[in-house]
């Protein structure tokens, strides 16, 4: 379904002009850096699906198959990585807690040389520790994969960030693996993307001990990352962000099984430098057309306190 509105062409979907130019804009960047031939970063694009209300009932139904593939023993690096935080005795949300936890501290663990080259599969993603948003959220659903989970990549395009949905519990839950983000609705039930979608503000309604978990990508304030002024700056972005109104979302599928379909080169620097320049000057002119808070650019000219449910 939707063969004629995927990969390349997914803002076929999409009738905002803005947004479509958005989709657009987006690829440019990525194939600014990545190239056109760019391995796993790119070619990950071609099955993906923007959700919207065309495309959901498809997309929470059968567009990612349940059926779970691994052949154990295939990927020994991974599944040490799973034997080593999960248990048998751990329900499926437990089990989706504790490896989000593994892959949102694996900046912590590696070479830890981020910024001098980026690429390799995902066993190299943790030799290196990668903390980069794609590169992570292949890693987590590859390792949710490993241990039982269905997992699949959510991107918000225009803001520019990737993401996972798990299956847990009979439904599909977003997660946002990097930064160790798993929001809960006021039932303290796991909820999907499409649910954050309609009603964003429900990050501003989050228990304490999901902000527990949050950990931002930067200091941005203070010293440190769980400094509140960072929580807060996550909330905001997330909710006024990556689920704005005309945000670009899209989903896709990506399985440990299937990595000889991908390749894996390893990148020291931009493809096309001039090419990534002008997507990122054109990505910041349509975002302010399409009405991007001012904190998405400078994250001092957020004046909120995180806020979350008492």
């Amino acid at each position: 379904m939707f063969e004629n509105a995927r990969g390349r062409n997914q803002a076929a979907l999409i009738d905002d002009p803005l947004v479509r130019r958005g989709v657009e804009q987006w690829l440019e960047r990525v194939l600014g850096f990545y190239g056109e031939d760019g391995g796993v970063d790119v070619e990950v694009i071609a099955n993906q699906v923007i959700l919207n209300e065309k495309s959901r009932a498809h997309l929470y139904s059968d567009y990612t198959p349940l059926e779970l593939k691994y052949v154990s023993g295939s990927r020994p690096m991974l599944e040490a990585v799973v034997r080593e935080v999960t248990t048998p005795a751990m329900n499926a949300r437990e089990k989706a807690r504790a490896l989000m936890r593994r892959v949102r501290d694996n900046q912590d663990r590696g070479l830890k040389k981020w910024d001098l080259f980026f690429g390799g599969h995902e066993e190299d993603l943790l030799r290196r520790g990668a903390r980069m948003c794609n590169e992570v959220s292949r890693l987590y659903a590859c390792l949710c994969q490993i241990a039982g989970l269905p997992a699949r990549l959510f991107c918000a395009h225009i803001s520019g960030h990737m993401m996972n949905e798990v299956y847990i519990d009979g439904k599909w839950r977003w997660i946002d693996s990097m930064k160790g983000f798993m929001p809960v609705n006021d039932k303290d039930e796991l909820v999907s993307a499409w649910d954050l979608w309609k009603d964003p503000r429900l990050f501003e309604r989050q228990p304490k001990s999901v902000w527990d978990d949050v950990r931002p990508p930067a200091i941005m304030f203070g010293t440190q990352q769980r400094d509140p002024r960072n929580l807060a700056k996550t909330m905001a972005h997330n909710r006024d962000c990556y689920f704005h109104p005309r945000e670009a979302l899209a989903i896709g599928n990506y399985f440990v099984w299937d990595h000889a379909k991908y390749t894996y080169p390893w990148r020291i620097e931009p493809a096309d430098l001039d090419r990534l320049q002008r997507a990122r000057h054109a990505e910041q002119l349509n975002r302010a057309k399409l009405g991007w808070p001012s904190h998405y650019y400078d994250p001092n000219l957020l004046d909120e306190t995180v806020k979350m449910r008492s």
